[in-house]
């Protein structure tokens, strides 16, 4: 099985640039987190619309599943009762 790696919180991306404190620096980086912003919900977007998928999926299985379920289970049956022998009793004497 595929394993998914630990989990941690997603960290905004630093700028290596040193901050500075101007009216231009504060739309830069409001931008940048309007930018971030949009691509989360995008991300999101298409995860949600991949889970969608896959739950649909797996009521296609699952309905499936129970239906092969019932058809095995009446074939064991109806074979269990044609291949009960039917014999004949004769009887030898000696």
């Amino acid at each position: 099985m595929h394993r998914t790696p630990n989990r941690r919180q997603i960290q905004a991306k630093l700028s290596t640039m040193p901050p500075q404190r101007s009216q231009a620096t504060a739309y830069l980086n409001a931008y940048k987190m309007m930018l971030e912003k949009e691509r989360l919900e995008e991300e999101l977007e298409k995860l949600e619309a991949r889970r969608h998928q896959i739950q649909q999926r797996l009521a296609i299985l699952n309905s499936q599943t129970i239906t092969e379920g019932d058809m095995t289970h009446q074939q064991t049956n109806t074979d269990l009762k044609d291949n009960t022998p039917k014999f004949k009793t004769l009887t030898l004497e000696y």
